[in-house]
């Protein structure tokens, strides 16, 4: 399969009949709490707020526990029982989400929505992997067994595997965690959804891998129109982004488009994370260990407490005194660019 360059103008590319509207994904001011008990809750989510258009690979950057996983789960309506959604809403091609039924859900993922796990171990381990893949396109598709196992193998060889019939054939106890990886990929790749959520879709894979299938998303972005919503903690994963949301403590605190973000982020905790990502990890001709493992100094705020200033404010080098009393909202500050930071507002 022939990979297009990322930079072709996708505008005259045909889009699929079933994603044919110019906003495929909305979410607006969505936030989750969890609750331990009826006296404590934890905000995971504060006020996010993104679209995704038709073809459109959209990256989320940040630590963990920043609620990268927490808003996947969400689009999904995966959340778990201890989790609630206590505003915003979100729609799928003009559907809420949120009021869908049982039926609808399970029509719409893995056929028009698919989500990557962040977890390796998603597979049956008592059947076959080809099985359980072709099981996804039965459950949403009309084919015949023979044409299903032949979409099943081009797709294997597409994520770089070169014997397809032994991979198909594996359990997998017999698979290592990276082919169980890519086998989890595949499941939700194989019906061409009109979105894909991938949630640290390089996890478990070897650079020449993991550039392999970014390779195949781009393919499929380009000729099917499917979307992604890419999510990792590493900007170099998000590489085939067209734009990056930065997230923080629940909050979506930097908005552009990845060359913007990489070579000139805005907000401190931006910046903070691509410096710790751009220093040596091992220490160089016998130095120091001291830096061996580069961090952000101080720590994420606890999502149960409720704090009045900017949540970044107690690990910013550029911490003002209104940071900590009122929290900063979203600045426009360009028109494809976003930032939560005072630094912005004090400039406009």
């Amino acid at each position: 399969m022939k990979v297009l360059n990322a930079i072709e103008d996708r505008a005259n590319l045909p889009r699929p009949p079933h994603c044919a509207s110019e906003e495929l994904l909305a979410v607006c001011d969505l936030s989750v709490d969890f609750r331990s008990d009826k006296n404590h809750r934890s905000s995971a989510l504060r006020k996010a707020g993104f679209t995704i258009a038709p073809g459109e690979i959209v990256g989320i950057l940040g630590e963990s526990g920043s609620g990268k996983t927490t808003l996947a789960s969400a689009i999904m309506q995966l959340l778990p029982s201890s989790a609630q959604v206590i505003a915003g809403r979100m729609h799928f091609r003009g559907e809420n989400l949120s009021t869908l039924n049982a039926q609808r859900l399970r029509e719409i993922r893995g056929s028009t929505i698919s989500l990557i796990h962040q977890s390796s171990d998603v597979l049956n381990p008592v059947m076959r992997a080809g099985d359980q893949i072709i099981e996804v396109l039965r459950a949403h598709k009309r084919s015949s067994s023979a044409a299903m196992k032949d979409q099943v193998y081009k797709l294997l060889a597409a994520m770089g595997f070169d014997n397809c019939d032994r991979i198909f054939r594996a359990y997998p106890h017999q698979l290592s965690g990276g082919q169980r990886r890519r086998i989890a990929i595949a499941q939700a790749l194989i019906c061409k959804p009109c979105l894909v959520i991938a949630d640290e879709p390089s996890a478990w894979l070897d650079p020449a891998t993991t550039a392999k299938i970014l390779s195949l998303f781009k393919e499929l972005r380009d000729l099917s129109g499917t979307a992604f919503l890419l999510i990792s903690h590493d900007l170099a994963t998000l590489s085939v982004a067209d734009r990056v949301l930065v997230m923080y403590a629940g909050e979506i605190v930097e908005s552009a488009p990845f060359d913007e973000i990489q070579s000139d982020p805005k907000h401190p905790y931006t910046r903070a994370l691509l410096d710790c990502g751009e220093r040596s990890f091992p220490p160089q001709n016998g130095g120091s260990r001291q830096n061996r493992f580069p961090c952000i100094p101080g720590q994420a705020p606890d999502p149960s407490e409720m704090i009045p200033g900017c949540a970044f404010a107690g690990r910013c080098s550029d911490r003002m005194e209104i940071c900590d009393t009122d929290r900063p909202e979203l600045i426009d500050i360009s028109a494809r660019s976003t930032v939560r930071c005072f630094k912005y507002a004090e400039r406009d």
